[in-house]
This record gives C-alpha cells, structure tokens and sequence, in this order.
C-alpha cells in the first residue's frame, strides 16, 4: 500500500514595495486556483509570502508587515477557498503576537481550512544592528525573535509534515531534528538574494537534507527582482533519495506539482538507517554551548 500524496510548491515572483495586499492575494488564489485544477493536495507557499523582503533594509514603517493574528484579513479568503476545496497548504509571514513579540513564522493549514502546525524560524541571517553600507546586508536579527517553537513534525492527513524557513536549511540538524521527530515531508519557503553559487548552494543543502535523513523536501522560492534584490528561484521537490523530482523554471510565480509516495522516506530508513545507526555518545560537542563567534553574515 503507497500514500499517495500530490504537493504543489506554489513560487512567487517578487512583492514590490508598491504592490498592495490585494494584489498579492490574487496572485496568491491565482496559484491556489491553478492547484485545485491540477489536483493538489498540498500547497507550499514562501516564506514572507505577505509582504515584500522588508529585512533588507532598516526601515521605520516595517510594523505594517506584520500578521497578528492567522488567518489576518487579507487572507481570509485564501483560507476559505482553500477549505472549500479542500486543500492543505503552507504558508510563510510575519507575526507579531499579543506580547509584542516579533517572528518569522510559517503554519500548515489542513484542509478543513484549520492551523494544525506552527514554525518560528530560529537560525536569522544578516545584522542586528546597522545600517551597513555592505551590499546585499540584510537585517532579519533587527526585526525578529530567534523562533521558540523548536523543530517539530505535525501530524497531518497527508503526511507527518516538519517546517523549517529559509536560513534554517542550510543547517543540517534542522533535518536531522525533524525527521528524528518523525517528518516524512519538510516544507521549506525562503527570500535568497542572488549571490555567487546562491542557486546551487540552495539546491545541494535540500537535497543532502534530504537524503542524509529520508525524508521528502518541498523548498519554494520567492524570486525575481524585488525592489532592486534579485533573489533567486529554484523551486523543487525532492525525494529522499537527494533526487529532484520537479523544478521551477522560472523565477516569476509558477505552480511546480508532482505526485508523491510518503511511505518512500520509510523505505529510505529502512535502507540506509542513517537515524538507527547513529552513534549520539560520539557526538556530545553538538550539544555544548556555541564557542564560535556569530560572524556579521549577510548570506540566506
């Protein structure tokens, strides 16, 4: 017997400064639309998918990108279609909570249209403080929290469902946490500035997340030139055999669908066992309090 599971990795081209909540929500349903008619089952919008990548920049006004509360009136709507059709989805944006905290935030919706798992992202690029006149600087340690939810799988009807946020992927405990908490699927949206090696090095860190732990990953882009930052596309599926099944072309919105077999990331486990032969004595360093630097990183 398969589980059988359609996934839709739903990018977007840029959010300019000038583009309105209503027009991002129409692109938002133009996608989700798009998915209902090819049959998905789950829906993986980017990180930030709300607003334009407001951290690039220090900026005064940056309280109007933020979410209070999930679903937020603008996309209500988006919720609702979604739940008439049925259709989980995965959606990445700013949240501010009734404490004034502050978060880069993603939640899967099922498909009765209800929040059935929430991730904060804890690994922030960029600077804390600034501005700095290096090109390309980003400010995410400015504007969010580092997240406190930790690393979870959330039982869905599709899949045992793990997220992770753009900067997180390139660390390879954020996979091996996630499938140690059972993640047969990890959803991963993200904002990457175009830089050398961006597209590849953004493509070799999923795909070694996911063979290294057995475990499908559906990364999706926010892309193209957005108020002067190119950020790249590159959005895929991959299996958990580290092979891309389906890839975006573009760096403009663009649904990429394929069809999924869950119970694969246990055949993976059960070929290679790289969670059960683990050797965790041998690996106390992991666990000791950070010794290096944090460095003035700008890469995402």
């Amino acid at each position: 017997m398969t589980r059988r599971v359609r996934v839709g990795a739903a990018q977007l081209g840029p959010h300019q400064e000038s583009s309105t909540p209503e027009e991002i929500l129409a692109r938002l349903l133009a996608l989700l639309e798009q998915a209902i008619a090819e049959r998905v089952q789950v829906l993986v919008y980017p990180e930030l998918a709300l607003t334009t990548y407001f951290p690039k920049r220090i900026r005064s006004d940056a309280a109007r990108f933020f979410s209070t509360a999930m679903p937020a009136p603008m996309v209500a709507p988006l919720f609702e279609r979604a739940r008439e059709a049925g259709i989980a989805f995965h959606l990445g944006y700013a949240e501010r909570t009734a404490d004034g905290r502050q978060f880069n935030t993603a939640v899967y919706v099922d498909e009765r249209g209800e929040v059935v798992g929430k991730y904060r992202k804890l690994h922030l690029p960029g600077l804390a403080d600034g501005p700095s006149a290096r090109p390309g600087a980003v400010y995410e340690p400015y504007y969010f929290a580092h997240g406190d939810t930790g690393f979870q799988a959330f039982q869905t009807t599709h899949a045992q469902v793990g997220i992770a946020i753009c900067q997180d992927r390139r660390f390879p405990e954020t996979y091996r946490a996630l499938a140690l908490d059972g993640a047969e699927l990890v959803l991963i949206g993200y904002n990457t500035p175009a830089g050398p090696l961006a597209y590849e090095q953004n493509e070799l860190v999923m795909r070694a997340g996911a063979y290294s732990n057995s475990v499908f990953v559906v990364g999706v882009a926010k892309a193209g030139t957005e108020d002067g930052v190119e950020l790249i596309g590159g959005s895929c599926v991959i299996d958990p055999f580290g092979q891309v099944l389906a890839r975006a072309a573009t760096t403009a919105d663009e649904l990429v669908t394929t069809s999924v077999d869950v119970d694969q990331a246990r055949a993976a486990r059960e070929r290679w066992n790289f969670l059960g032969r683990r050797h965790p004595g041998h690996y106390t360093s992991l666990t000791e309090p950070v010794r290096v630097p944090e460095t003035k990183s700008r890469l995402r």
